[in-house]
């Protein structure tokens, strides 16, 4: 039998907080401690740089990393400043777990809320605040474990795959898109991820083959299935946009008045 070395896999946490930020609240600096930090965004936006990457802007349901010994700098918005929570882990198994996932890749996750990952993040930070007892205690060390399981398996180190034929990513993409629109987790970012491709190329890919860009592709398959639910079913607006990848009514009828030019219940009312 394999040789299963549980020394490799410790991981343990270090410390928590949350904190609501004030208006352009900032900070930089050196990550030198032995740990790795996951931050969650609970609401609100800013924006986030780490170490080789450029900035990007982040918001409530996503979730960013600041990788042990690296440089990183984040600041909340001025307007809609986020609240997040965090968790420093240490371990030699933290390492090698994080390397696992597609996490280092940008160093931030989107919209994670619908996966098992987040669930289990949001458990163990509920439990990192409650009263030490032991079984409070090893219900963290379980969960703590549980957490990597969940990151490597809902996130995986996709190899890139720039060597397949361009018709081919093509047809990757169209399949991608067309079986998870219905999900609020589906968007442009994780589909390059998928592919190993820049957002420049998937989108010269998509105006080739199909006249449009990567993100009007998925907003028109989720407004014309938002159309056929408007016409032939009797569901409340949320419960169309839930069924078309919206995470709430208001983005949805927003969203389905640029597209349409007319709001979703008018819409149903013609």
């Amino acid at each position: 039998m394999p040789n299963l070395n549980i020394q490799n896999l410790e991981s343990y946490i270090m410390f928590y907080g949350r904190q609501k930020c004030q208006p352009d609240e900032f900070f930089q600096g050196d990550n030198l401690r032995k740990n790795d930090i996951f931050y969650y965004i609970i609401s609100g936006t800013g924006s986030f740089t780490s170490s080789r990457h450029h900035a990007v802007k982040l918001k409530a349901g996503d979730l960013f990393y600041v990788p042990r010994n690296q440089t990183c700098s984040f600041q909340a918005d001025h307007d809609e400043p986020w609240e997040y929570f965090w968790i420093g882990l240490a371990g030699n198994g933290v390492n090698e777990s994080i390397k696992a996932s597609n996490l280092p890749n940008k160093n931030f996750l989107r919209q994670i809320q619908k996966t098992a990952f987040y669930q289990t993040l949001d458990d163990l930070y509920q439990c990192l605040a409650k009263k030490k007892t032991l079984l409070n205690n090893l219900k963290i060390s379980a969960l703590t474990y549980q957490l990597f399981y969940h990151l490597v398996k809902d996130f995986p180190n996709h190899p890139p795959v720039r060597k397949t034929p361009k018709n081919d990513q093509y047809q990757i993409a169209i399949n991608y898109l067309n079986q998870n629109y219905t999900d609020p987790t589906c968007n442009i970012v994780e589909l390059c991820h998928r592919l190993g491709v820049s957002r420049s190329f998937l989108y010269a890919l998509f105006r080739k083959n199909t006249k449009l860009s990567p993100q009007k592709y998925l907003m028109q398959l989720r407004m014309e299935a938002a159309k056929k639910e408007l016409i032939n079913t009797k569901h409340n607006l949320r419960q169309v946009a839930q069924k078309v990848g919206y995470g709430d009514e208001f983005t949805f009828s927003k969203a389905f008045k640029r597209y349409s030019g007319v709001s979703p219940n008018a819409f149903r009312g013609n």
